[in-house]
């Protein structure tokens, strides 16, 4: 055995640095107990059941059903993404572009990678599922970064959008800035992340891999392609957001539209 086992006895004291937490909320009147507490059963609860249906998605290893299964996380990820708005369109009707945004950042991230650089036969769930899972992870938080973004300044700034229109701008030209900000900010984690990997931390996967005994070269390998393909689904899912974002706000005649009343 290449790595240490971690015995549940020795998980139930790891919960403890939780108690922490919820000790520091209650001295400082956060509020925040109950949610710690939760969110921490809930964590260990979803992350023991994603373990077991790991174990049995790897070990059958069918292709439609992993197909199935990142469907699912696709299908959750753009829902997630579509409903954190305080201003716009409501979830239904952002969870398309939400889908579309996150599955076309995810496939072009992930496809080059599987064809050239970790070729799979066929969806072999113990590259697909992690993989995947991460790029639509990641996806998912920069559509819903730049939806929020743009959706807020609109209804923040809508009389000075109103009077690039009224002085013959398109909408294009009159949201411009506003995208460039929205993207930006969507992009500034990833750069983030890319500028200080192993400075300040290492990441997860290498870390997993250096635990279960890969060797470090290899490890440092696949998260240099890992770093690589989020920089793309950043970029991707975020200018497709943006365009979307767009659209939603204009109508064809060049006229913004209100989305307050669909959000009450």
């Amino acid at each position: 055995m290449s790595y240490l086992e971690i015995p549940l006895w020795r998980v139930a004291i790891a919960a403890l640095l939780v108690g922490v937490a919820i000790l520091l909320s209650r001295l400082a009147r956060l509020g925040l107990e109950k949610a710690l507490g939760l969110g921490a059963v809930r964590a260990a609860v979803q992350l023991v059941a994603i373990g077991y249906a790991l174990r049995l998605l790897i070990t059958s290893n069918h292709p439609a059903i992993v197909a199935l299964v990142l469907g699912a996380m696709w299908a959750v990820a753009a829902y997630t993404s579509a409903q954190r708005l305080e201003h716009g369109p409501s979830t239904a009707a952002l969870f398309p572009y939400a889908l579309a945004s996150i599955g076309v950042g995810a496939l072009f991230a992930l496809a080059p990678v599987f064809l050239f650089v970790i070729p799979v036969q066929s969806l072999d769930a113990r590259y697909v599922i992690p993989l995947g899972g991460m790029m639509l992870s990641s996806a998912m938080n920069v559509v819903a970064l730049v939806f929020e973004r743009l959706f807020a300044t609109a209804a923040a700034e809508e009389a000075t959008l109103e009077q690039r229109l009224a002085l013959g701008a398109s909408p294009k030209q009159a949201l411009a800035s506003y995208e460039r900000a929205a993207l930006r900010a969507a992009l500034i984690p990833t750069i983030n992340g890319l500028v200080t990997v192993g400075l300040v931390a290492l990441p997860g996967m290498m870390t997993g891999q250096i635990l279960s005994g890969v060797a470090p070269e290899q490890a440092v390998r696949y998260q240099i392609v890992i770093m690589y393909q989020l920089v793309a689904v950043a970029a991707v899912s975020g200018a497709l957001a943006a365009t979307f974002s767009r659209r939603l706000l204009f109508t064809e005649r060049a006229q913004l539209r209100s989305w307050r009343a669909d959000r009450r």
